[in-house]
């Protein structure tokens, strides 16, 4: 391709924004260039002129940037779509209208790829080697993005762009998510003029909590109002757009729309399901061999694609009994109506670029994170939560929310053999550097320049090289400093050239990949790649260790090896035939690794304090931990800067006037519907409610609230572990103690979390009509603990990797 073309049509940037010289028109210069008008004496002897923003280039349109989340390499309809089954019509239109990349890559979790995707460069590169929970004291595992290695939002607003992103973030430090930030890694903290989402790796899509631009808005509405998250975001995303297009059309914007969809929970409405009834009913085995030949018929694999044998750990369809068959049937119905719901709202997206006449000339590209997560287990899970504290759902359990899969009361995630089906034909899943973690979907669409149509490309490339690709067909040089901070170069290598050359071989020479030990490394068409089992591993993916096996012995991993461009599956192991090369490539791994921060390797999925090999400290933050805290007004906290009062005695004291005539309300609050704790007035009466995983909930009483003046004392004693007694005190009053049997060890719930002062979002008890903010005034809540603070770390490791 050769860059730049002609400007099509309409005002140049230069008569729509202004030269950046003094004319009679704009009266304008660049931003630091010294004043170029004339001051005299007075002002009639005088010429003023304006210090301008940045001006866009000629070359400079809208950009969309797509992000899904866990979706795998044959669920788009015009990637496979299950053999067919599952129907994309709006990304399928998106890619009718420009290109499919059949050979794309990306880190094999989310917040590496999306580090990679906005940065153009390796994501250990940039602290950001592993997702942002389990960051480590190391400069490639750090989650710090560092200055020198700017985003594209900030590069692009320096060229005159509105940058808005919209959806999922995750590449903030967790410790970083507080109230008072800081706030650098935030989205406008890196360039983003607008921010709406969530900044973990996963939200409830029925109750979710989100942030706007830097501050907490709690959860929109709730599912019983028709509300969805996937909805709200594009609803926010046209809304901005509109809001740019009425005050500045002709400059451009760059929507970064990134879904919380396809990743668990899986949520939808009935109707949405419904369509999908018994279409999965052939089982994975026989979808994934459909799908393979309906990918074939598409040309979207080659014709001598092979499909591998079945992945370890995943049962022959046949051999299951009808009864486990029909909830996983169940769990593929909803996933399949989760993606076509997806699917309209990304249509919503181009429609209302269509009615703008803007969707011609707009560059879109949308793309997965990662593979198909297996990390829903052989059987897939109705609620996670339950396992993370120790207490994971029997079969029997799953069972039961057979009919109520993919509704509010779940947190759903499928079985590791749709995860297979999903990543066909390609062999593992998300977390592995093998191609079912690594190899994702990529459709490239631009009418106005790219003159194919409903092409394929066949060129390999990865996420760092998305950025480069950007500013070559914008024809943005790359930055020598943004934000006044020189820049580092960038990692990847343009595929700009793809866009007009399908046989045009690939620009790109080498490819390393690394997650938990997991590695791989692609050069010139050869790719060595090696699993790391681990029992955490194992029991993630299996549901149990199946060998004995060791943490931290990475030489004793067997490499294969696989010609890409003849054996897109991975599935002729050619390392015995091969040695040199195996030798050759390994060699470059390592060298590789020094290059671009990979070193050390630690296969304990980075939770500090817990590994077995050297256990970590905390990371410096803002949150000042201590045995007693003190809150004056409402407020809402992240888990992560919280009182952790989870298995320690503690007292609530609560100072607070009750409105005459009033309902009451709740005072404090954390957790939600699958565990945590609840105070609140309701009709006169105090009452301290713990919740034990959905599965338990312990209510202790106390008449005689009265309006006016209160002063309320719980006092929690722990007396066994996760156990304890309770006792409300009002007036100086106390009532006899009740037994709490049992609380959630680890978390609370994984999407209520966190202090609230004033209401209870996240539902705690379903006996009040949630947020039940407190009617009347909240003086002061006092709440001190003692004992050691709990943390069991290999419990969280479960907690942060199924979230991400």
């Amino acid at each position: 391709m050769t860059w730049p073309r002609p400007h099509l049509g309409g005002p140049s940037a230069a008569q729509r924004h202004g030269t950046g010289g003094v004319n009679a028109m704009s009266a304008s210069y660049a931003e630091g260039a010294a004043f170029p008008g004339a001051i005299g004496r007075v002002a009639a002897e005088s010429t003023g002129a304006w210090p301008a923003g940045p001006t866009p280039g000629d070359r400079a349109r809208n950009l969309v940037m797509i992000v899904l989340d866990d979706l795998g390499f044959g669920q788009l309809g015009c990637y496979g779509g299950l053999g067919g089954r599952i129907g994309t019509p709006h990304i399928d239109r998106l890619a009718a209208d420009g290109l499919r990349y059949n050979n794309f890559h990306v880190s094999p979790m989310c917040s590496p790829t999306r580090a990679a995707l906005l940065s153009g460069r390796n994501s250990h590169s940039v602290g950001v080697g592993r997702i942002m929970e389990t960051s480590r004291g190391y400069p490639g595992y750090n989650g710090r993005i560092p200055k020198d290695a700017a985003l594209l939002p900030a590069i692009l607003a320096e060229r005159g762009y509105t940058c808005f992103a919209v959806g999922k973030w995750h590449l903030t430090p967790a410790e970083q998510i507080t109230p008072i930030g800081p706030f650098d890694q935030w989205p406008l903290g890196v360039g983003f003029h607008r921010f709406y989402g969530f900044h973990g790796g996963a939200a409830h899509h029925w109750d979710p909590i989100v942030w706007e631009d830097n501050h907490c808005v709690g959860m929109p509405a709730a599912a019983r109002d028709g509300y969805h998250l996937s909805e709200d975001l594009v609803d926010h995303a046209i809304r901005w757009t509109e809001e740019h297009r009425a005050v500045a059309p002709s400059r451009p914007y760059f929507l970064y729309l990134s879904f919380g969809a396809m990743h668990q929970p899986h949520h939808v409405d009935e109707e949405w399901i419904e369509p999908y009834r018994n279409a999965f009913a052939a089982g994975w085995d026989v979808v994934r061999a459909e799908t393979l030949e309906r990918q074939k018929e598409l040309g979207i694999v080659p014709e001598d694609t092979i499909l591998p044998a079945r992945n370890d750990g995943v049962p022959a369809w046949d051999e299951l009994d009808r009864k486990t068959r029909r909830l996983l049937e169940r769990q593929m119905e909803v996933y399949a109506g989760f993606l076509a719901h997806t699917d309209h709202q990304i249509g919503r997206v181009l429609d209302d670029l269509t009615t703008r006449d803007t969707y011609r000339d707009t560059l879109t590209m949308l793309l997965s994170d990662n593979g198909a997560s297996g990390e829903g287990g052989p059987f897939g899970k109705a609620r996670v939560n339950p396992g993370f504290n120790g207490k994971p759902e029997t079969l029997d359990e799953t069972l039961a929310f057979v009919d109520e899969w993919g509704g509010p009361g779940t947190y759903p995630n499928y079985a590791t053999g749709w995860a297979m089906a999903g990543n066909t034909p390609n062999r593992w899943y998300k977390q592995f550097a093998h191609e079912g973690g690594t190899r994702a979907p990529l459709v490239v669409s631009w009418p106005a320049e790219i003159l194919e149509r409903n092409a394929i490309r066949t060129q390999f490339h990865a996420a760092p090289d998305v950025l480069p690709t950007i500013l070559e067909i914008f024809d943005i040089p790359a930055p020598g400093a943004v934000r006044s901070t020189a820049q580092r170069p960038l990692d990847g290598t343009s595929f700009a050239y793809t866009l007009d050359d399908a046989a045009e071989p690939t620009h790109k020479t080498s490819q390393y990949f690394e997650m938990f030990g997991h590695r791989a490394i692609w050069a010139n068409g050869w790719k060595a790649v090696t699993a790391h089992w681990t029992p955490e591993a194992e029991s993630m993916f299996f549901g149990a260790p199946t060998q004995a096996r060791s943490a931290g012995q990475f030489d004793a991993d067997q490499w294969e090896l696989y010609h890409l461009d003849s054996d897109f599956s991975e599935s002729n192991d050619l390392a015995a035939e091969h040695p040199d090369i195996v030798r050759n490539l390994i060699e470059l791994w390592w060298s590789e690794a020094g290059r671009y921060q990979v070193l050390p390797l630690d296969d304990h999925m980075g939770i500090r304090g817990a590994s077995a090999v050297k256990p970590q400290a905390e990371p410096p933050g803002v949150f000042e931990r201590r045995e007693t805290f003190s809150y004056h007004h409402p407020v809402a906290l992240t888990p992560a800067v919280s009182p952790n009062v989870r298995n320690r005695s503690h007292v609530i004291t609560v100072r607070c006037a009750l409105a005459g005539g009033g309902k009451g309300g709740v005072l404090v609050s954390d957790g939600g519907s699958e565990g945590g704790y609840s105070l609140c007035v309701i009709e006169g009466t105090v009452y301290y409610i713990s919740n034990y995983l959905g599965r338990e909930i312990t209510v202790a009483a106390m008449d005689g609230a009265r309006s006016g003046e209160l002063e309320i004392v719980v006092r929690f004693t722990k007396n066994g572990e996760h156990q304890g007694k309770v006792t409300i005190a009002l007036g100086g009053t106390e009532n006899a103690p009740t037994t709490v049997a049992r609380t959630n060890p680890v978390r609370y719930d994984l999407q209520g979390g966190g202090l609230r002062i004033g209401s209870d979002p996240g539902r705690v008890w379903d006996r009040y009509d949630a947020p039940f903010p407190f009617d009347g005034e909240i003086h002061q809540v006092t709440i001190s603990c003692s004992g050691p603070e709990h943390r069991d770390h290999a419990a969280e490791l479960k907690t942060h990797l199924a979230e991400q």
